[in-house]
């Protein structure tokens, strides 16, 4: 041997240039085991997020990947583009035989309508061939949402619970309903055992065909990532407990219910999330069931999404942070961001008023990096 340092064709002068290589030949296994790169949607996320910094490769070979997926979002933006040239030059053919056709200025007049209707959907088209152009810019901003708190702060780090230095979470949200009162309400016959023993207990979290059976745990905002380090029995673990937002209220039930939990490499507690960005694993595994104590309820799994943990002076998207909307608009803005940030699945199937249930855990696919489903109450 040259006293170089090799990895398949590529070689390296120093064992720290090698070491590099091995952790980015890892992150780039982990990729393409775990997404769809060629997949047009996928390729440009992956490409932001390295442009932005967000993944880090330090050698000649993550280079290489980073040139190798630009190649595909620049095909797969050209393709796009070409088609809707082609669809531009069909319509001013179009445009041009109808124009033929108008012999006077009734006719104009009774057309006046349609004309009117077609160039704002070519005012539309064309803000699409926009931000096809902007696409191959690769910004990889996201939608500001108008729900951000920004005096709080945002996902402790071992498993994205968001909370106050102070302890004190407020909601931005006011409920219009009248409150009902837990002491009104009674308990499933099922779990009156595991509340005596662990008052707590705010339900159980079930999702068919997976390891995910375990009961749902809550504190006061006071602590509010005291279930990340202990059990059921409030033993220390190192696996932790699954556990509502602090802020959540599941009496009065908000918009959106959050359950953290760690991503365990047993795939015990959120483990076995993972698994959701296969496509297939996805479709087969899309039921789930989350009863409070007071009440039993089934989901249905619609997206499986990536993030990462957001600090207060970033100017981003922290879906940890939606608990209700006020109205319609933004509720629609949530749905937005949440699109932009799915890699499986999509959120179109959800309209305003329906009640969400988020579970959510880490992800290594970048520092601080966030994996995360959202489910539609059925």
């Amino acid at each position: 041997m040259s006293g170089k340092y090799s990895i398949g064709e590529y070689e390296f002068d120093t064992y720290e240039e090698y070491l590099a290589a091995k952790e980015d030949v890892r992150k780039i296994d982990y990729i393409t085991k775990e997404m769809d790169i060629t997949d047009a949607d996928v390729a440009v996320r992956l490409y932001a997020l390295i442009r932005n910094k967000e993944i880090v490769f330090r050698s000649k070979i993550g280079v290489s990947f980073s040139w190798y997926l630009s190649d595909l979002v620049m095909h797969n933006s050209q393709k796009l583009l070409q088609e809707k040239r082609q669809k531009e030059q069909q319509a001013q053919q179009g445009r041009r035989m109808k124009a033929a056709g108008i012999l006077c200025i009734a006719a104009a007049v009774c057309c006046l309508g349609y004309y009117g209707m077609t160039l704002w959907q070519e005012h539309l088209e064309n803000l699409e061939y926009e931000k096809l152009q902007e696409m191959q810019h690769l910004t990889g901003h996201l939608i500001w949402d108008p729900f951000i708190d920004e005096s709080t702060a945002d996902a402790e780090q071992a498993a994205g619970v968001s909370q106050q230095a102070s302890g004190q979470i407020k909601k931005k949200e006011k409920k219009k309903k009248p409150e009902v009162q837990a002491a009104d309400l009674t308990i499933l016959k099922q779990y009156e055992d595991l509340y005596k023993q662990n008052k707590d207990l705010a339900g159980w979290l079930k999702i068919e065909g997976t390891n995910v059976d375990y009961p749902v745990l809550q504190t006061s905002t006071s602590d509010p990532a005291y279930y990340l380090h202990y059990d059921f029995h409030k033993k220390q673990s190192d696996s932790g407990s699954l556990f509502l937002d602090a802020r959540n209220d599941f009496v009065n039930r908000d918009t959106n219910l959050i359950i953290y939990g760690h991503n365990m490499k047993d795939n015990s507690m959120f483990g076995g999330l993972k698994s959701y960005m296969q496509e297939d694993y996805f479709k087969a595994h899309q039921k789930l069931e989350f009863d409070t104590i007071y009440e039993k309820a089934r989901y249905k799994i619609v997206a499986v999404c990536l993030s990462k943990v957001s600090y207060q002076d970033d100017y981003a998207f922290r879906y940890y942070n939606f608990l209700n909307a006020d109205n319609k608009e933004d509720f629609n803005a949530y749905l937005a961001n949440v699109q932009q940030l799915a890699v499986v699945g999509q959120v179109t199937d959800i309209s305003y008023g329906d009640e969400l249930l988020t579970l959510s855990t880490c992800n290594n696919y970048t520092e601080g990096g966030r994996l995360f489903l959202i489910a539609k109450k059925e």
